[in-house]
């Protein structure tokens, strides 16, 4: 197992942020000395469009006495960053990081990204109170939401008093993006199952705003949804909104009999549209996506080119050896323990790829503070460890574990390096890893295999669609794809790429917006 702090590769540490602003102050960070805020913001760019979230796209950190800024881990800030340097606006989200206050000025604001030359939006932080971050995030949000939500029931933990926690959260929320539309009036996006009560709280109080919400996670049937003590309330919360957007079709079927079933909400033929208490609210399905033309480019440049050789020396990675990869945060939904599981069924049905073929696993921490995901964290490690010690030999090992944080450039130069790249989730709403892989694979010579049950593999149908539950039939498919002819493996990465070349972010939140009602000229960036 190799760590962060010992592999170049795995650093990811960015400047502070160098805006307009109206009062200079001075911080070194790894790139030098940049500006931060202290004072005023004069007119930062863009529209008045209010995206809001519970995760911040950048936090500012305290590294051995310097203050670095640095892009957060996870999809849906992946995905929306690019859009909001296209559009511009104000992001609302949590101000987690331990320096987050130091760089704000008047109303909470910092301008973003820290790195950008020419468009940038504006970041307005939240700060949450202990209380509200152990019982509302971690607890109803991560205990008892995010396992329902997944259906992996026996991980849900409720306590009454994460209820109470989730609605101050949601409340403190409510009064940021208020005091944003009484500025800059304007349409609000709402991101996922972290506040799901907002757009209720916003139309309580701005009846004639215009909010939509997008839900990024799977939505469970009412079989499992009406275990959830406040499930009336949730969907009260969420039908207030005028849009609703789930990433499938299915989703939107499941949320529909949720509502009708819970609420006795009018729900139409096609569900389409629900009405509840007077009100209507549009549902639609969009496949969240990602930047294809910037991952693409990247893939191409002599930068990610330098690090595939590094990499390649780095791993051991000789001709003629060849490379599975996953990247995952260290979330039991995730699947790792079962895609391990499959490796080790791999190595042991057909020993001939002892020393020919190693599998790379990039994992991510993620929600430390929660013990459920400490112990699983424990488990994987161990889990690698013991698999290397049965099937290692003269010197290779089969599974070269990486846990940390990584720079986008060297995990594009791992997905172009990688023969294949697995996504394993036993439960997944999207799996935007899969999307990225692709993006990356400029040779058009890699093969995707996804799990059946994320969102994913009802676009990107050229893979090898798997079952995360089936260790035999995934070693299976792995066999499968390194055995793959050139000339199949090329037919299948092309057509999934010239996919998501016409299904990119910028289109998903172009379509998002429009089933919202929002016209395209009022969310115009400078980049648009």
């Amino acid at each position: 197992m190799i760590g962060a702090g010992n592999d170049p590769l795995m650093r990811k540490l960015e400047p502070a942020p160098a805006g307009r602003f109206s009062k200079e102050s001075k911080v070194e960070t790894l790139s030098g000395t940049h500006l931060i805020v202290e004072s005023k913001v004069e007119s930062l760019s863009g529209t008045d469009l209010i995206v809001v979230s519970n995760r911040e796209p950048y936090e500012h950190r305290r590294l051995k006495g310097r203050l670095v800024c640095r892009h957060t881990d996870g999809g849906l800030t992946s995905a929306l960053d690019p859009v909001m340097r296209r559009l511009g606006g104000t992001w609302v989200a949590w101000g987690s990081g331990e320096a987050d206050r130091e760089t704000v000025g008047p109303g909470d604001l910092v301008e973003v990204p820290p790195d950008a030359h020419s468009y940038t939006y504006r970041l307005r932080r939240v700060w949450l109170s202990p209380e509200e971050v152990k019982g509302g995030y971690l607890g109803y949000a991560n205990e008892v939401l995010w396992p329902l939500c997944h259906v992996t029931l026996d991980r849900v933990a409720y306590l009454k008093a994460f209820w109470s926690a989730y609605r101050a959260l949601n409340y403190r929320f409510a009064d940021a993006v208020l005091d944003e539309i009484r500025q800059r009036p304007g349409p609000v996006w709402v991101h996922d199952f972290q506040l799901a009560l907002l757009p209720g709280l916003i139309k309580k109080t701005v009846p004639d705003s215009r909010v939509a919400l997008f839900w990024h996670i799977p939505w469970p049937g009412p079989d499992v949804f009406r275990i959830l003590p406040e499930r009336r309330e949730l969907l009260e919360g969420l039908l207030a909104a005028d849009c609703l957007t789930f990433q499938t079709a299915g989703y939107v079927r499941e949320f529909a009999e949720c509502a009708h079933q819970f609420l006795g909400a009018e729900v139409d033929r096609s569900h389409d549209t629900v009405q509840h208490r007077g009100h209507r609210t549009k549902l639609t399905a969009q496949a969240i996506s990602v930047d294809f033309r910037y991952i693409s480019d990247l893939a191409k440049t002599a930068e990610v080119e330098s690090l595939m050789i590094l990499a390649r020396r780095r791993l051991g990675i000789r001709q003629g050896i060849r490379m599975g990869l996953g990247v995952d945060r260290l979330d039991y939904t995730k699947g790792l323990l079962k895609r391990f599981w499959a490796l080790d069924t791999f190595f042991t049905r057909y020993p001939q790829y002892r020393g020919r073929f190693i599998f790379v696993q990039v994992a991510v921490p993620t929600r430390s503070e929660v013990e459920a995901y400490r112990r699983y964290r424990e488990v994987i490690r161990e889990t690698a460890s013991e698999i290397n010690a049965r099937h290692a030999g003269g010197g290779w090992h089969p599974i070269e574990y990486l846990e940390g944080r990584i720079e986008f450039s060297t995990l594009v130069a791992y997905y172009r390096m990688a023969d294949l790249a697995v996504v394993s989730s036993v439960y997944d709403g999207m799996n935007l890893v899969a999307k990225e892989y692709v993006a990356s694979q400029v040779d058009e010579a890699g093969v995707l295999l996804v799990s059946q049950m994320a969102g994913a593999s009802d676009e990107l149908t050229d893979g090898l669609i798997v079952n995360p539950y089936d260790p035999e039939g995934l070693a299976d498919a792995i066999k499968q794809a390194l055995e793959m002819p050139e000339e199949e493996r090329r037919r299948r990465m092309r057509t999934m790429r010239r996919h998501l070349q016409t299904h990119d972010v910028h289109g998903w939140v172009d379509r998002c917006l429009r089933d919202a009602g929002v016209r395209s000229e009022d969310t115009q960036g400078p980049g648009g």
